[in-house]
């Protein structure tokens, strides 16, 4: 938690602002990551478990012949990404922590319930629909916790934070002494995401290149048939009332282009992008599948291959695989979204965005306009919208006119040629399967 004390702290400072002229805070979270702890003592049971953890895979396995069950309540699918699997690996494998749980002394949080419980001194146990509808163990038609989910994976209900809107009076920051600023806000980060672009109408779409890559289609107040894809809330402002989102989730992007850095010993971002500029259109690919690959394939035994190499590939050819890389698993994404629902135009965020090879790729290989916001780090920027909503700093209606754009990306003449590597790309994908027996 001293890092998030310093972060805040930092945060002031170069804003020029002082903690009084603080109105409210949110909070935005790596969804997924798990973490059980003693609620009287506030001491963690295990290290966190984070989202692209791949140990609970023979949970998931045994888990497989309630797909549809999990499907229908969750909008989600057996997969080691999501929560249960990973608290139940902990009252499994970890001494003394089932005993404790059934006791009614250890609960579980994401990170965003952790952050809260730490940093509010009357140690609230809460989280928000969005972050709820991560764990496999929340019903997104009911917005409330499942017995029958609970049974399944035997975690008792006494573990599981309260879930309330994602506008909600969660609790309070004390900064300094005498001063408690209300936490207003609580929202996943890529939903976060999808709110700070104003993607609040049925039909918008962003996708933020991170360390994974995450695609969402706000689909309203319908839960979307999500087929290879997965639904969860979007977000929701009021009580027992929600939108929903459509989402793809790529597990290795950022990753994907650091993992092929430090292969190369490059240490700048701008030296590989001028890398992958240089280099000629091999058939080479990459399928960067360290841990597993998400939508719409859903295999976690999945792993890494290079394939399609000549005697003219070399370090540029390697950088601009990596790019291309993430443009295809994208690709993979969009195709499954616009199934379900036309998108026009693609909103994204994320370190990625800084990459001119990549974004132009991707307008080209999807046949989309690309917006590039002039927000980079837009999670924190969704968050803080819902919280100045609910302190009346702003209205939802005022946030269309406050997104901004920094650049656009329109397909042009390499259209025709990334679409035939994308037809090459589905091949070598299927090369990566169920190598990890």
């Amino acid at each position: 938690m001293s890092s998030v004390e310093k972060v805040i702290s930092e945060a002031i400072k170069i804003a020029g602002i002082s903690v009084k002229d603080i109105d409210s805070a949110g909070i935005t979270n790596q969804r997924e990551t798990t973490i059980v702890w003693d609620k009287n003592s506030g001491i963690p049971a295990y290290n966190a478990i984070v989202w692209q953890d791949r140990r609970t895979e023979y949970i998931m396995k045994e888990m497989a012949v309630y797909t549809s069950l999990i499907g229908e309540k969750t909008g989600l699918r057996p997969d080691p990404y999501f929560s249960a699997g990973k608290i139940k690996w902990i009252m499994d494998n970890v001494e003394g922590i089932r005993e404790k749980a059934e006791k009614g002394s250890m609960v579980f949080g994401t990170v965003d319930s952790w952050i809260l419980y730490n940093l509010d001194s009357s140690r609230p146990h809460a989280t928000d629909y969005t972050n709820a509808s991560r764990t496999m163990l929340f019903n997104i038609r009911k917005l409330e916790w499942d017995r029958e989910l609970m049974d399944l994976f035997r975690i008792p209900e006494s573990m599981l934070p309260e879930v309330h809107p994602s506008l909600s009076t969660f609790g309070t920051l004390s900064l300094i002494p005498g001063r408690k600023i209300p936490v207003y806000s609580i929202i996943g980060d890529q939903q976060s995401a999808l709110f700070g672009h104003a993607a609040i109408s049925k039909g918008m779409a962003k996708n933020t290149y991170g360390t994974g890559s995450f695609m969402l289609a706000n689909s309203g107040s319908d839960i979307p048939n999500a087929g290879a894809l997965i639904g969860t809330v979007a977000y929701g402002l009021e009580y027992k009332k929600v939108s929903y989102a459509v989402e793809g989730s790529i597990f290795s992007a950022g990753s994907a282009i650091d993992w092929t850095k430090k292969l190369l010993n490059v240490k700048s971002y701008s030296k590989f992008e001028e890398m992958a500029l240089k280099s000629r259109n091999t058939s080479s690919y990459l399928v960067p599948a360290f841990t597993g690959l998400g939508s719409p394939y859903w295999d976690p035994s999945a792993r890494g291959i290079i394939i399609g190499l000549s005697h003219s590939t070399g370090r540029n050819e390697m950088a601009r695989m990596a790019y291309e890389s993430v443009a295809y698993q994208t690709e993979d994404v969009l195709l499954e979204i616009e199934k379900i629902a036309p998108v026009k135009e693609l909103k994204v965020d994320g370190g990625l965005t800084n990459s001119q090879f990549l974004m132009q790729f991707q307008a080209d290989l999807s046949g989309h306009k690309i917006i590039k916001t002039d927000t980079i780090e837009i999670t924190a920027t969704g968050t803080a919208y819902i919280a100045g909503i609910a302190s009346g700093f702003w209205k939802l209606g005022e946030l269309q006119a406050m997104s901004s754009v920094e650049r656009e990306y329109y397909p042009d003449t390499g259209s025709e040629k990334a679409r035939k590597g994308y037809m090459a790309w589905k091949r070598a994908v299927t090369h990566s399967f169920g190598w990890e027996i």
